[in-house]
């Protein structure tokens, strides 16, 4: 099986919500009655003759189309204003990043088996982008394990808060909410997004592309799970629900590749995981602080023992978490008793040198933990053993591991995510607009980035190599950066409609849905 890169998901504004996934809805843009999107008014009005109806109807999807951040220039509204980021919106903006970086992996890694192994590699490869840092741009196995960091620390924070607080009824609302609401916030997007290829095959949009994959030798890197045309629209189907059905199967942890999207393998993985972290974080609840955080070690320890490197890293922004509550890291920007200026003389008062010293090089520390987790996060996803400055790494790793890239890349995503929580400077880098947006869409941008890649990419790059040529180094690469520069864009663009039409809906249903079973219990009681 090809091992394939995804991403989840979704960052609360902790502060703000009961739970710990993230409300999208407030990041939607409020538009007038005028713009609603076109789905919320698509029925015929009182008074209203066809050619209107049509007419209007016509429009509002045409402004629907067009990306949320340029929609003002259409209808003549103000630009949205920047909404006011919450503590750790610099992880929102990597998660956004990191999509961006697995779309490059996706890219390449279908036309080049360089995307996976480092520099130096069997004394034969030493390439440009194959040094540590700049293989992060191509190499993506990485960028899970900083997606499921988050994941953790996300879907963990506002419990542990209650906790510390020793509020354990509202403890167990969140954990109850989260737990009923996480299924449809992961699998109605992906069931949405697989419907959409099941179409698209249907329309006979990937006929082309698989006869690319047959017999067009372009696919020279990893050869993953394609679309298949079927006899008829029933036999597919029957296949396209039998696909579901396996992507429902969380009791399986193998993963299961798909031949619609195999990038949806990480979706079942995400649900069990994060089961298992709401179930850890009920058993250690009532604990004291240090207990606890002895225990998520002994589980994470447990973990690694058997193997189990998704739950590791989701426990991982656990303990993440925990201590970051304990160190008290979001409460600074909440103290306005003193001036900004002012010295904490009750900090400063009886410090050892050494604390002194650690605090003026705060700066510093956390940017070479970024540095360094950036480095031991470069681990190519092969042969480790046999590449320089990464030998070591492979050597640490447990042989319980069934892909051994893993091991190294856990403990480089827990070095980033914990970096960037700590240190100002380097949160300047992922909360800015453009960092924000990519934060926004990227779990819609995973679920629509494989399907275009599939369609139009292999379609593209058959065509363009024919063009340019792909014998030299040059040629292949000057060849990749066009087609790249087609379908980021286009992937981006339907990325950001799939957000607004599927993701967003998608979790106000959920929300809807749990509170109004939560009334009728309340009634009933």
């Amino acid at each position: 099986m090809p091992r394939n890169l995804s991403l989840e998901f979704t960052l609360p504004e902790l502060d703000r919500q009961q739970d710990s996934d993230r409300s999208l809805m407030g990041n939607v843009p409020v538009r007038n009655a005028a713009v609603l999107p076109w789905y919320k008014s698509i029925w015929m009005q009182q008074n209203e003759d066809f050619p209107e109806y049509a007419e209007r109807v016509i429009s509002q999807f045409m402004v629907f189309t067009v990306p949320s951040y340029l929609q003002h220039h259409i209808t003549g509204g103000e630009p949205n204003k920047p909404k006011k980021l919450h503590d750790i919106a610099a992880l929102d903006g990597l998660r956004g990043w990191a999509c961006l970086l697995v779309f490059n992996f996706h890219f390449f890694f279908t036309y080049t088996w360089h995307t996976h192994i480092g520099w130096g590699f069997n004394k034969q490869y030493f390439g440009l982008h194959q040094l540590p840092i700049i293989h992060m741009i191509f190499s993506g196995h990485i960028m899970v394990a900083i997606f499921f960091v988050i994941s953790g620390y996300v879907l963990s924070y506002r419990p542990l808060k209650t906790i510390r607080s020793g509020s354990f009824d509202q403890t167990f609302s969140v954990l109850s909410s989260a737990t009923f609401r996480r299924g449809f916030r992961l699998y109605i997007p992906s069931i949405v997004g697989l419907f959409c290829v099941f179409i698209a095959i249907r329309l006979g949009l990937y006929n082309y592309s698989r006869w690319v994959v047959d017999k067009g030798r372009t696919v020279t890197g990893t050869n993953e799970q394609h679309p298949i045309i079927l006899k008829s629209t029933y036999i597919q189907l029957w296949d396209w629900y039998w696909t579901l059905c396996r992507l429902m199967n969380f009791w399986d942890w193998g993963l299961f590749y798909n031949n619609y999207n195999p990038h949806l393998w990480t979706i079942p993985v995400e649900f069990r995981s994060s089961i298992v972290l709401f179930l850890v974080i009920i058993g250690v609840s009532r604990f004291t602080t240090r207990i606890r955080l002895g225990l998520e070690f002994a589980i994470i320890w447990f973990c690694m023992r058997w193997g189990r490197w998704d739950v590791v890293l989701f426990l991982s922004g656990l303990v993440l978490a925990e201590i970051d509550l304990i160190n008290g890291i979001w409460n600074t920007n909440t103290n306005t008793s003193k001036p900004a200026s002012a010295p904490d003389l009750e900090k400063s008062a009886g410090t050892t040198p050494i604390q002194h010293f650690a605090r003026r090089c705060h700066r510093e520390i956390w940017i070479g933990v970024f540095i360094l987790g950036l480095y031991i996060g470069s681990s190519p996803n092969l042969g480790v053993l046999h590449t320089p400055g990464y030998v070591w790494l492979g050597k640490l790793t447990p042989k319980t591991y069934p892909e051994p890239h893993r091991f190294p890349q856990t403990i480089g995503a827990v070095l980033i995510v914990a970096s960037i929580n700590n240190s100002k400077t380097i949160q300047k880098l992922f909360v800015n607009p453009l960092s924000q947006y990519l934060g926004q869409v990227s779990y819609a941008f995973y679920i629509v980035h494989g399907p275009i890649l599939h369609g139009l990419g292999y379609t593209l790059m058959h065509n363009i190599w024919k063009v340019t040529g792909r014998e030299t180094a040059f040629q292949f690469c000057f060849g990749g950066l066009i087609g790249w520069s087609i379908c980021l864009p286009i992937a981006l663009w339907l990325a950001d409609i799939f957000w607004r039409a599927v993701d967003v809906p998608s979790v106000k249903f959920a929300r809807q849905l749990e509170s109004r079973l939560l009334a009728k219990f309340q009634a009933s009681s």
